[in-house]
């Protein structure tokens, strides 16, 4: 049941959040947006429905006349008999109202009609779990492909076949393969017009009939639910425990009866929360002890189980069990003694104890067997059963945790009056059951009986341990299970021992519900007749009086007169006993007078004397007090006997008929002396009122009934509210006199309404209504019956029937000009201080009224009901029943003119009178008489101007909240949402034109006063949403008038303007169909409204307004689902109707078209999603629409008709993907339903911008709703992915941010270029595409393998469904535009469309339409397709490529029909299919170089498949078209063994490159293949993320383009052929092989790709420098530029100069500031031995690695991969770089030699190498060194440790087209050990000199090179090299050369060394200057052990010059070396 009347979620629009509006003011509202006047609903209706065919409108739900209906609701009563007081007495009136009202049916006011829609059922109903056993499932390519196989290939070797001429070898025969089965009526002659036909039919055969349906529901969030579900009337919940008590029979001894008695109490509150539950647990031994007793047995008494309810649970609540025993003789503590020392099992004197204990109890049992005493008790703390997730904060704040897992609730009832049906859900905590064994009891203390004591003790108790250790227990055994109590119940009493239901007849032992006393208020209203009273004896102090009494018990009795309910309490062994027993009295319903407790004192002998009977008796004492006077909780009534307090006593009432509350007491006591006949004067409370006072002590008592406290007032709310309806209708005659209490009652229910809604302790629901009045109008609210006229002279009487006189008076005219004065003033004045109002006057007079004694009539308000009775005597005379006073008219009129406090009231929580007014009324049309006036005289003329003032008041309350500074926007939206919820029921009830003028009027005034367009948007649209959620919305909007009469004179719109066709009247009449023109806003008033909405939030740029335009999309959305999925729609022709009614929304989306996210760029041009993991890898592809749009501007603009760019679009934001899919479902719903042959006609006459904006849109809803596969639900590392992404997205990003001409290709045209509105739009909408797409994937994580397939099935239909009707309308408009001779080109617009479909995940059902299509389209429009739109054609020669390789049999041969039928054509045509054999051969080389699930078995099965075609095809047998066939058959399978060996490469990188380049080289003599295997090869590269291969292979590719436009045409500003490209790389040179004599540039088909264009150049160019941007190479983006630049001038394209320079600078800028940080690659000497490796044995390369490669890494990878190959054993790297010895190699294993190189320059090259990017760029030498002795060991000594160098040269420099290039060339030279030395030297001096210059200073370094070379434990080094080899001069004067240089080189080092010691000096702080002055003295030393070797010269080295006749060393002769040692001196 909901909180209000209704609505399954599903019939209302989504609502977004809460929307705040920002603060912008926009003056302009659009032409359109204000409200047109309606249509006079009712007047249209009576004329019309004559006219129509009545059985569609029947169809339709008619207009039931009553929407509403009355239901009476039986209560659920959870008892088998209902509680009710005794029969046979007369009750008092409030206890007969009290007991009514508990018992009286509900009344509810349901809507008839509400679940007709079929939405219920499919969404709420999860029907939609059978739903897709009804679907058919679609096949996908995706999901047909085989995993890869992962076992280890054998390596395959690549053969140089430099030498192989192009495209002749075959290695591979096609005839030996069976073709597939050919299209039977392919060759046919078949008009075209037979053709298109049969394809529709084909196509509109098994179509799903609703779309939506297959559309997955909206979010929880955006379709919140506006009525919230109502808390059942008996809703409570609170934790519920079971308890069962297992059994006590196991103290140590067991010797006598014992009973437990079980409460709970929370000692934090001191207080007891629950009655106590009694449980004997005596085995039937002990029972026999006391059967003299007990006579009888109550099956009551019998319960061991119980359940326990507790509101509000905490951690200080505690189980406590007290175990009590038959009273005996001595003090309590001794009788305790034998359990503590005695065991039973213990045999011998125990035993006999035993024994003789067992028979004294025996007989005290027989003699004092009724009375009892404490013995023991034990504590339970229940911390662990509470649920305590939610407890720390604050209780208040509990209510809005209502849908939380937390089960404590505010609003909990007691535990009695819990509905256990099935809507209740007491989620208790959810602790399992548990069994609780207690071992040990607390010895009960005879001083320590109260309450009080138990606090104190269990305080201590939980606080200290040591007093849980310190307490004197007896040791025993209690078993108690714990649990959450079940649902349902069985065999369980109420408090009142009333039978719960179910409750089995044969179950002996019940259950006990065990009343709690909540130690808060609990707010929930009484619906249980309950009266019970408990009586807490508490102390008596006989200690002066009677010394004989000792053990005194107290007898208890209830008393009327001599009548006697009993009860009794425990003895005590004192006299001044305090007693803790809890008596329970049920009260009888009619207390008067003679009603009192007696209280009787006894006392017991315990031991038996001679003639002494047991009880003496000591005194009585009483209470006569009524007891509704006690107030619950009261302090205890003291006794006075002898002006002393002797007896104390606490009485508890829980009751639901008496109110413990003084001011409802006195209210309800002077209603019922209205009622009933009484005598005067009343006596009331201390008061007596005589009749003339009466009318003023009951104003006074309304006035005062807020002064009540709120939890009676709740308590009673229902009967309180129901007597102020009575007295607000029924005018009273008292003392003769007419009263009139209407605006008393009205304002007191505004005031408790206003305190009800204040309390921060009651709940309310998502819109801020108080739950308990929502109820109360749902459930409990009807209209006051008239009462009987009780005649009796004088007294108070109703007047039943007065005429309705007050509307001819005074106080009509206080409506009505009271209601346009509000409007002027008051509301502004109530709801904005600062404006002066004309309050003061009215808050005195009401002021005046209420405290005067008797009011003055004449100043009242109320004055016209003084007049009305002055006719009362011609009334009476002829009363006419019609004319009483309504409740619902009174209630209006009462809102009108309250004033002041009041009134802000009543509009601040304007959604209860609402509610009010809507349940009047619709009980007031119910009990009309049946023959129902037509609507619009159901209502008087004066209610209907009420309610007009009413909403206009609302409507400015709503406005002026929103102007306010400090703005209330949450507060206008909850009555704007209250004021279209009372509206959309008052078109159930009332004149539906006049309701539709009220929402014009709300409208147009909201329009008037809001001046923020976000805000005035939303807040109508809030509006709308609730209105258009209407069951008979489409009967409102008038649907079926749509096609039957078209607007008689519609405006002209845009485009019949624009049209040359619209001539005739009809045509107009069509365009208009498709406008929202004024016909159709007020003809079909809501519908207009919304789209109205929705048209101005599209066309707004107002900051904000995103979120109001996905509100304003989704209430669309919503609406159309709702109608697709109604059952009342079904039929094809209603559909057709709504679809007309929708017909305005197509134009809105078409002007949208900018607006809407395009999921083309968000799907990075991938053509097949494929396995989840390629998926992932092809994240970091290029974007294929990048590649695409490298030519320039052909691809997705027309090159005829206007770019879309030049279209009049303005800018604005971006929708987000969600909101656009929702907005484009709804379009291809319109498309779908609407009559096809008005589309075609609407179509024809479309300009071709329109033309072409619909061909934008289905071009965007291909990819938006392409289909995504399974969800895998692979784990992806978020890290991984996301990194991945945001490169990809970065290069995508630079990629579409130019307004290079694929600049503008990728954004599809749809903003105009240099977009600086929104900055940074598209990447950030793209980043968020992803995000949310990665978030699905993580949500789907834990779905189950059932779901994830039931989601694809339904996803795959939706995307099949989609796509076909995407491409009916592609057949609508062909077919069109056929007659105007495919008018502007579009058929490049339509073969676009198609391409995009084909490139997407498509099923084989769609597949078979669209290539049919296509054929239709090549035999209709051949010549156009092959002359004119080439580029098309070219993607469409690839995308049906792919296709043949399909490994599914129906689309391969679709698709091989398809291209067969192309070739033919194209021959047919131009008889030379040339361009197509090109094009054709180009698609394939580009599928095999990009495709990674690409089948070549399959593709050659195809290309046999043509070949059958071509043998088959008899008319073409006569041209040579069978031959050219076979020529491209064959170049095309010589591609396939190209990739036949790419396969097998295709784990192996570098040799898959390698391979590629070979291809590549091989297509030397055909550029246009060429081209395609270098961008091939870019594609590759880019996924590897080596950007810069790929900027390389794309500056081969522009050169080769430079060649060929060179030779075509001779232009200054165009580069001369490749050699203009040096700069770039020196390897371009390659390309210019190409010569006049291979290649001329005008044979057809050569040449012809849409690169080989200035643009095309461009584009590749502009391409690499993105990529060599990406890959950090920012000097080379300038050098591409260069080349770009003159060109652009050349074109005085501008707009593209300021990008690239723009770019250029931010080139330059990464530069400066990345400096030296920047990371180039790592290169490697790789070398291969070994027969396995065939053509690799001995070859050696250089590979490039990313930056920061570790040798580990890349040997690790070549091993693992090589490792896989030939098997792990096969396989080792050799670690060290000396030269391999092949006889030391094993013969059957592969050896790798991996040495890491550093790139090498001669002397001469450093020159010009200058910054750290030119020593990394364009390399093509590098070295390496070996250590080694002359012993063959590596290292050895300083004296004997030799170097080798290696040099190697490459044959082409780094970076190149490949990341591993051959070693061609190899030199080596070695160092002798003191050459070594001075290497090693000049090193560090090196280093200790950058380090002391270093600017800015970094002390750290300096430091460390410092302590390397100055150090302690490190001078060593230094040191020892000057010992060894300076140390004496040598014996071989041809080293006194290199001695000297040595010596040399340490006087640098040991200066060096000084500068840095003193510059350090200058760095330190003042905690390092010992560290200081240890440098320093280690520096001194290390100068003074120098000093001597530095020195000493070789005396004959500075002798004058001899010649020299000696043999120089090799390495002398070594110019490197030379170099190299040139190179050191010169750094020293």
């Amino acid at each position: 049941q909901g909180l209000l009347k209704r609505r399954p979620s599903e019939r209302l629009l989504p609502l977004p959040h809460c929307y705040k509006p920002h603060i912008y003011f926009c003056s302009l509202q659009p032409p359109f947006y204000d409200a047109v006047e309606p249509v006079d609903f009712e007047g249209f209706l009576m004329t019309q429905l004559n006219n129509l065919n009545s059985e569609s409108v029947q169809e339709l739900g008619d207009f039931p006349e009553d929407d509403l209906d009355i239901v009476f609701t039986p209560k659920e009563c959870r008892t088998l008999q209902p509680s009710l007081p005794e029969e046979g007495v007369e009750l008092d009136p409030h206890v007969r109202d009290c007991v009514q009202t508990y018992i009286r049916e509900w009344l509810i006011v349901n809507r008839k009609n509400q679940g007709n829609s079929e939405t219920c059922t499919f969404k709420k109903k999860g029907s939609r779990k059978d739903f897709h056993k009804t679907l058919q499932k679609q096949t996908f390519e995706s999901e047909t492909l085989d995993c890869n196989d992962a076992t280890p290939r054998p390596l395959n070797v690549l053969c140089d076949e430099t030498g192989r001429t192009t495209l002749t070898s075959c290695d591979f025969n096609l005839r030996s393969l069976q073709p597939d089965p050919r299209l039977e009526n392919l060759l046919q002659h078949v008009s075209v017009e037979d053709f298109e036909r049969q394809n529709e039919e084909a196509r509109r055969a098994n179509r799903h009939a609703e779309l939506f349906a297959l559309y997955p529901t909206m979010d929880e969030e955006t379709a919140a639910e506006i009525e919230p579900l109502l808390l059942n009337m008996h809703s409570h919940k609170s934790e519920v425990l079971m308890l069962c008590v297992s059994f006590l029979n196991r103290f140590d001894i067991e010797i006598e009866p014992l009973f437990a008695c079980i409460a709970l109490y929370d000692i934090k509150e001191r207080k007891k929360i629950s009655e106590n539950f009694h449980c004997d647990l005596n085995s039937e031994q002990f029972k026999g002890f006391l059967r003299s007793h007990t006579p009888c047995i109550d099956s009551s008494s019998q319960a061991r189980s119980a359940v326990f309810s507790v509101t509000y649970p905490s951690s200080d609540i505690y189980l406590v069990v007290k175990i009590e025993k038959v009273l005996q003789q001595g003090e309590i503590g001794d009788c305790a003694e034998p359990y503590m020392v005695l065991k039973e099992s213990e045999g011998g004197k125990s035993k006999e104890k035993v024994e003789k204990l067992k028979a004294q109890a025996e007989f005290f049992c027989q003699r004092l067997g009724k009375y009892r005493m404490p013995f023991a008790w034990a504590p339970i703390s229940l911390t662990n059963f509470f649920n305590f997730s939610t407890l720390e904060r604050e209780m208040s704040e509990t209510e809005s945790l209502n849908g939380n897992s937390l089960n404590i609730l505010i609003n909990a009832i007691r535990l009695s009056e819990r509905s256990l049906n099935s809507e209740d859900n007491y989620a208790v905590s959810n602790f399992k059951a548990t069994t609780l064994t207690v071992n040990t009891f607390i010895k009960q203390e005879g001083d320590r009986l109260s309450d009080e004591d138990l606090f104190k003790f269990l305080t201590d108790y939980k606080r200290s341990s040591s007093l849980q250790r310190r307490v004197k227990s007896i040791p025993g055994s209690l078993k108690l299970e714990i649990s959450p109590a079940s649902e349902v119940l069985s065999c369980c009493l109420t408090p009142e021992l009333l039978q719960v239901k179910p409750f089995p007849e044969n179950r002996s032992r019940p259950q006990k519900e065990i009343l709690e006393f909540p130690v808060r208020e609990v707010y929930v209203p009484h619906t249980v007749y309950r009266n019970l009273l408990y009586v807490y004896p508490q102390r008596l102090n006989f200690a002066n009086r009677l010394a004989s009494a000792r053990n005194i018990t107290i007898k208890i009795q209830f008393m009327c007169g001599e009548d006697a309910t009993c009860g009794q309490t425990p003895v005590e062994h004192t006299q001044s006993p305090d007693f803790y027993e809890e008596v329970k009295i049920k009260l009888p319903a009619k207390l008067t007078e003679k009603h009192h407790l007696l209280f009787t004192f006894y006392h017991i002998s315990c031991q038996p004397k001679q003639g002494a009977c047991v009880e003496t008796l000591l005194g009585y004492s009483w209470q006569k007090h009524s007891i509704q006077k006690v107030p619950s909780q009261s302090p205890p009534i003291k006794w006075v006997e002898g002006h002393k307090g002797v007896f104390n006593v606490e009485v508890q009432a829980v009751s639901s008929i008496h109110t413990q509350d003084n001011h409802l007491e006195k209210f309800f006591t002077l209603c019922h002396s209205l009622e009933s006949q009484v005598t005067f004067p009343i006596r009331l409370m201390d008061q007596k009122i005589t009749e003339a006072d009466l009318e003023h002590q009951l104003k006074l008592s309304i006035i005062c009934l807020n002064s009540s406290r709120l939890e009676p007032l709740v308590l009673f709310l229902h009967l309180v509210l129901e007597k102020l309806s009575q007295l607000a209708v029924q005018p009273m005659v008292i003392a003769g006199q007419t009263a009139n209490f209407s605006q008393f009652a009205f304002e007191s229910v505004v005031a408790i309404v206003n305190s009800l809604h204040n309390s921060k302790d009651l709940s309310k629901d998502q819109h801020g209504r108080n739950c308990l009045l929502a109820s109360y109008v749902y459930y409990v609210f009807r209209l006051p019956e008239p009462q009987r006229d009780i005649a009796r002279i004088g007294g108070p009487r109703f007047i039943a029937n007065l005429p309705e006189s007050r509307y001819y008076t005074f106080g009509r005219t206080t409506a009505v000009s009271v209601g346009s004065r509000l409007l002027q003033s008051r509301v502004m004045s109530c709801s904005n201080p600062d404006i002066p109002g004309t309050q003061t006057a009215t808050d005195e007079e009401v002021k005046n009224i209420m405290s005067s004694k008797v009011a003055d009539r004449t100043s009242s308000r109320m004055s016209f009901y003084i007049e009305a009775t002055n006719d009362t005597s011609n009334a009476s005379a002829r009363p006419r029943p019609s004319n009483k006073k309504h409740f619902h008219e009174e209630l209006a009129l009462q809102m009108v003119v309250s004033t002041g406090m009041v009134r802000e009231t009543v509009f601040k929580y304007a959604w209860f009178f609402f509610e009010l007014l809507i349940k009047s009324m619709a009980q007031y049309v119910h009990n009309m008489d049946k023959q129902d006036p037509p609507r619009r005289s159901r209502f008087s003329d004066r209610f209907k101007d009420d309610i007009t003032t009413i909403v206009n008041v609302v409507t400015s309350e709503i406005a002026a909240l929103l102007v306010k500074a400090q703005k209330e926007t949450e507060q206008a939206e909850k009555i704007n949402i209250s004021l279209a919820f009372f509206l959309y029921d008052l078109l159930s009830l009332m004149d539906r034109g006049f309701v539709f003028n009220l929402i014009r009027h709300y409208c147009n005034q909201l329009s008037n006063k809001l001046n923020t367009l976000p805000t005035l948007i939303s807040m109508r649209l809030e509006f709308l949403r609730i209105l258009c959620s209407h069951e008979h919305y489409l009967n409102l909007n008038l649907f079926f008038m749509t096609s039957v009469s078209a607007p008689a004179s519609p405006s002209p719109s845009l485009s019949s303007q624009n049209s040359s066709s619209c001539s005739s009247f009809q045509d107009q009449k069509i365009a208009s169909m498709f406008d929202l023109s004024a016909d159709y806003r007020q003809q079909h008033f809501l519908a207009g409204l919304l789209f109205t909405e929705l048209a101005a939030a599209l066309d707004t740029e107002a900051e904000g307004i995103g979120k109001v335009q996905r509100k304003a999309i989704s209430a669309v959305h919503s609406l159309l689902s709702s109608h697709d999925l109604d059952q009342r729609c079904l039929k094809p022709e209603v559909k057709v109707k709504i679809a007309a009614l929708y017909l305005p929304l197509v134009g809105i989306i078409l002007d949208a078209l900018p607006q809407l996210f395009d999921f083309t760029e968000a799907r990075s041009g991938k053509g097949r999603t494929g396995s989840p993991d390629e998926d992932q890898e092809s994240t970091n592809s290029i974007n294929q629409s990048i590649a695409w749009a490298i030519a320039g501007n052909q691809f997705n603009l027309r090159t005829s008709g206007a770019p879309l760019s030049s279209l009049p679009y303005k800018q604005y934001n971006t929708l987000s993907p969600d909101t656009t899919r929702n907005l484009l479902i709804c379009f291809l719903w319109i498309m779908k339903n609407a009559e096809q042959s008005l589309i075609q006609k609407w179509i024809a006459d479309l300009p071709s911008m329109q033309l072409n904006r619909i061909l934008d849109l289905l071009f965007i809803c291909v990819s938006c709703f392409e289909y995504k596969g399974k969800q895998s639900s692979d784990k992806v590392s978020t890290q991984v992915l996301q990194k991945s992404r945001d490169v990809k997205a970065r290069l995508e990003e630079a990629l579409l941010r130019g307004e290079g001409a694929r600049g503008e290709m990728m954004k599809r045209c749809r903003t105009p270029a240099g977009n600086d509105r929104f900055p940074g739009l598209n990447e950030n909408l793209r980043w968020r595409k992803e995000q949310t797409q990665w978030r699905q994937a993580n949500e789907r994580l834990d779905k189950t393998k059932a779901e994830l397939d039931q989601e694809a099935l339904i996803s795959g239909n939706l995307a099949t469904e989609a796509n076909l009707i995407i491409l009916d309308m592609q057949e609508n408009i062909i077919q069109a535009t056929s007659a105007v001779d495919c008018k502007d080109n579009l058929l490049g617009g339509v073969l676009k469309v198609l391409v995009n479909s084909l490139s997407c995940d498509q099923s084989t059902t769609y597949l078979t339409h669209c290539f049919a299509t296509l054929r239709a389209l090549i035999a209709k429009f051949g010549d156009l397709l092959f002359e004119e739109e080439m580029e098309q054609c070219a993607d469409l020669c690839q995308r049906v490529l792919h296709h043949c390789s399909s490994s599914i049999d129906i689309t391969r041969i679709q698709a091989c029909a398809t291209l067969y039928l192309l070739m033919r054509h194209s021959f047919s045509s131009i008889s030379n299919f040339a361009r197509v054999k090109m094009q054709v051969t180009m698609s394939l080389a580009s599928l095999v170089g990009k495709s990674s699930d690409f089948n070549e078995e399959y593709l050659r099965r195809s290309l046999r498949t043509i070949l059958a075609y071509a043998e088959e095809d008899m008319d073409m047998q006569p041209t040579l078209f069978p031959v050219q066939v076979k020529e491209l058959l064959r170049n095309l399978n010589s591609i396939l063994s190209d990739t036949v060996k790419m396969r097998e490469f295709q784990e192996d990188p570098e040799m898959l490159m390698d391979l590629m380049y070979r291809i590549a080289k091989g297509y030397q003599t055909s550029p246009d293949l060429r081209l395609t295997w270098l961008q091939n090869m870019a594609e590759k590269h880019a996924k590897k993320k080596c950007y810069t291969e790929a900027a390389m292979c794309l500056v081969h590719a522009a050169a080769l383009v430079a060649e060929y436009l060179s030779m075509l045409e001779d232009h200054k500003y165009l580069p001369v052929g490749s050699v203009s490209f040096q700069n770039i790389s020196s390897n371009v040179l390659e390309e210019s092989a190409v010569s006049d004599d291979i290649l001329s540039p005008d044979e057809d088909g050569i040449c012809s790709g849409r690169y080989f264009s200035e643009s095309g150049l461009v584009g590749l160019l502009e391409q690499a420098a993105e990529l060599f941007s990406t890959g950090g190479l920012y000097e080379t983006v300038n050098e591409v530029y260069k080349i770009v630049i003159p060109i652009l001038e050349a074109h005085r394209d501008f707009r593209k100069l300021t990008s690239t320079h723009s770019k250029l600078q931010k080139a330059f800028d990464s530069i400066i500031n990345k400096g030296q940080k920047r990371m180039f690659g790592t290169y490697f000497r790789v070398g291969f031995y070994g027969s396995k490796f065939g053509d690799l044995d001995e070859q050696e390369f250089v590979y490039k690695e990313p930056a920061i490669t570790k040798l580990p890494e890349i040997s690790h990878r070549l091993e693992g991969f090589y490792g896989q190959c030939f098997g792990e054993d096969a396989v080792e790297v050799i670690k060290d770089s000396t030269p391999v010895d092949r006889s030391k190699l094993h013969p059957n294993k592969a050896y790798i030699q991996i040495t890491f190189v550093e790139p090498y320059f001669d002397e001469y090259e450093m020159k010009d190498r200058v910054t750290y990017f030119e020593k990394n760029f364009s390399l093509r030498r590098f070295m390496y060194t070996t250590p080694f002795t002359l012993d063959g060991r590596p290292r050895g000594d300083l004296s004997e440790q030799y170097k080798r160098n290696t040099i190697l040269t490459t044959m082409h420099a780094f970076p190149y087209v490949k990341t591993r290039i051959n070693v061609i060339q190899k030199e080596e030279f070695i160092l002798t050990p003191i050459e070594v030395a001075i290497e090693d030297m000049q090193k560090k001096t090196l280093e200790l000199a950058v380090a002391t210059n270093q600017e800015p200073p970094d002390a750290k370094m300096l430091q460390m090179v410092l302590q390397g070379s100055v150090g302690a434990t490190v001078n060593q080094g230094p040191l020892e090299v000057a010992q060894v080899f300076l140390a004496e001069i040598p014996a071989d004067p041809k080293l006194y050369r290199h001695h000297n240089k040595l010596r040399l080189c340490f006087k640098e080092f040991i200066m060096r060394c000084g500068e840095a010691v003193e510059k350090n000096k200058r760095l330190i702080t003042t905690d390092q200057r010992e560290y200081q002055l240890e440098l320093k003295k280690n520096y001194n030393k290390l100068k003074e052990n120098l000093r001597p070797m530095i020195e000493r010269k070789i005396p004959e080295l500075y002798k004058p010059i001899v010649k020299v006749h000696s043999t120089t060393r090799d390495s002398f002769r070594n110019s490197s070396f030379k170099k190299y040692e040139a190179n050191s001196s010169q750094n020293i």
